[in-house]
């Protein structure tokens, strides 16, 4: 089972606390983007990963941007090269028949693979994309392209997905009014054991592919929180331990990426030209290592891996309207 998480806004940045909160609050699995080692006491699923220094401007000038970025870390189509810019936001007209055709998930469903988006949505999500249909993400289109239905709230109940938050601190903000106050949903829910969990439940279900946004980071990039940054730094690495402690090197993989720097840099409230990472650990290591030097080359190498015979070519959108 591959587990490919996006973490929004995270790049590579000096040791320098004064700027970067990975070089104040990093304990384990943020240390490099601070240019720290992992130490030698730590886990060993932590010391057998690899940390790439990824490409995110993918040959086009200017910072990076949400909506070229993620496109294409989630459909191989170098998004930036078809619009000849980086675009913030929701994705455009272009951007999503890239996605509709192209969408990670809808490919590997098409060629016999199990895979869904972990995400879980709550019902006034629904009121809102009723009201704001633009209002989608690009991973909310990865799914949609599948034919597959966005997780909800009996999903999560479930342990079958994941809140944006993976502690549920947000989830009352957003439930109120649909859920009762007693839900248990709303408990506040550990991050350590809710990676693990979230990776059992996957593997008993059989996805070759599973993929979980975490986007509460370039937001606390762009306010240049700190206190934030702390917390949610914390929670991360905990998360992320869980994760790793419940794969099966030998079985599956574990795929981190972002679509352009910020939180690594609270000196400034923009994105950065930062490298971002691509952390590997697992059965596939060795081969996506050489596979991967921008983002755009992550959903190739799981194509590779999976033995899935599939031609992305930019060139079939660049006369698109933008």
């Amino acid at each position: 089972m591959i587990f490919y998480m996006f973490i929004d806004g995270i790049g590579f940045g000096p040791d320098d606390p004064e700027t970067n909160p990975f070089s104040r609050y990093a304990n384990s699995f943020f240390l490099p983007l601070a240019g720290k080692p992992i130490p030698e006491n730590a886990p060993e699923p932590l010391k057998n990963a690899v940390f790439l220094k990824t490409d995110a401007s993918m040959g086009i000038k200017g910072l990076p941007q949400s909506a070229t970025g993620q496109t294409s870390l989630w459909t191989g189509i170098n998004a930036c090269k078809v619009l000849q810019r980086h675009l913030s936001g929701f994705p455009t007209f272009t951007l999503k028949k890239i996605i509709s055709k192209y969408s990670i998930i809808r490919v590997l469903e098409e060629h016999g693979f199990k895979a869904d988006l972990l995400n879980c949505y709550t019902p006034a999500f629904d009121e809102h994309i009723k009201k704001n249909p633009r209002h989608l993400s690009a991973s909310t289109l990865i799914q949609m392209a599948s034919d597959k239905p966005l997780k909800g709230m009996e999903d999560l109940r479930q342990g079958k997905g994941l809140y944006m938050d993976i502690t549920h601190e947000y989830l009352k903000e957003f439930s109120k009014g649909y859920l009762e106050e007693s839900d248990d949903l709303f408990r506040i829910r550990d991050p350590h054991q809710t990676g693990k969990s979230i990776i059992r439940n996957c593997k008993e279900d059989g996805y070759a592919l599973c993929i979980y946004e975490f986007f509460l980071t370039d937001k606390v990039g762009h306010k240049m929180n700190w206190e934030a940054a702390q917390k949610y730094i914390g929670e991360l690495e905990s998360f992320l331990q869980g994760v790793m402690e419940e794969l099966n090197p030998n079985e599956d993989q574990l795929i981190v990426t972002s679509d352009h720097g910020n939180l690594e840099n609270l000196s400034v409230d923009v994105h950065t030209l930062n490298q971002v990472p691509t952390v590997l650990y697992g059965k596939y290591t060795s081969i996506l290592e050489k596979k991967i030097q921008a983002i755009v080359d992550i959903p190739n190498a799981i194509y590779e891996i999976l033995g899935i015979k599939i031609e992305l070519n930019d060139e079939e959108f660049m006369k698109s309207e933008v």
